[in-house]
């Protein structure tokens, strides 16, 4: 009993940790005061005036855009990459392997700063592609590690099998191996997607003049005053984020059905 009683402390203590800074966050979204004061009154001041501000709103889509295309490209880079890791003999495999989550060791400031010294090496602007290329960089890894979880524990043979019953390549891949790795596809550019638009340090040195990103511009706000705005627009992206998690598990179940009509 006494562990028992020990164990439910334990883990309400580390979910009140976790969860109550969000909760008083989302809870202040609904204040009337400008301040985040006390007594609490019900408001919804904070979601019209984010409804009016262009700048968050030009911002949060700057935000989405890049970490669409992030999301995007990882999925499909990671997918082409572990295909072909799981088929060839070649002693470049393990290097690879290791090359691609290298970016998981680097500390991305270091990695932000090593960017923007290439760009200003090579004579060029600070760009939106660049700025893509340098999530694809850091999301990468984490689509690849997710995909590769997956293929390990997939059987191949039956896509030999396939072979022998006369499908051909194209077939068998779209038959067997997606129906079966768009899971882990979906898991990998959802991660990748999330965190793209959460990414403050690469955004901040890579970003081109007179653009934002969210988190930038969040950062910005806390800097030159904090403003209850954000606190909706973190509210909103909260749930934003909730209803993919959602989708996503709906997807997933659905998925193997769809692929294999």
């Amino acid at each position: 009993m006494l562990k028992k009683t020990i164990g439910w402390t334990y883990a309400a203590l580390v979910l009140l940790f976790l969860y109550a800074p969000i909760l008083v966050l989302m809870a202040l979204s609904f204040n009337a005061s400008k301040y985040n004061a006390l007594p609490f009154t019900f408001s919804l001041s904070w979601y019209k005036a984010l409804a009016a501000d262009t700048t968050l709103i030009r911002a949060s889509l700057t935000s989405l855009s890049i970490a669409a295309g992030t999301a995007i490209i990882c999925v499909v880079l990671a997918a082409m990459l572990m295909l072909w890791a799981v088929q060839t003999t070649s002693k470049l495999k393990g290097w690879i392997d290791a090359l691609v989550v290298l970016p998981l060791t680097i500390p991305w400031l270091i990695l932000g700063l090593s960017m923007l010294l290439l760009l200003s090496a090579a004579g060029i602007d600070k760009n939106f592609t660049v700025l893509l290329i340098g999530h694809v960089v850091v999301s990468l890894p984490y689509a690849v590690l997710v995909i590769k979880a997956r293929l390990q524990s997939m059987d191949l043979s039956i896509n030999e099998a396939s072979a022998s019953l006369g499908a051909n390549e194209w077939t068998t891949v779209r038959r067997i191996t997606l129906p079966l790795l768009f899971p882990a596809m979906l898991a990998g550019g959802f991660l990748a997607f999330v965190i793209s638009f959460d990414n403050f340090i690469l955004s901040y040195f890579l970003i081109p003049s007179g653009s934002s990103t969210l988190p930038i511009e969040i950062y910005a706000s806390i800097k030159f005053g904090f403003t209850p705005e954000i606190n909706a627009a973190s509210t909103l992206l909260l749930a934003a984020t909730t209803l993919m998690i959602l989708l996503i598990v709906v997807i997933m179940r659905s998925s193997l059905k769809f692929f294999l009509k």
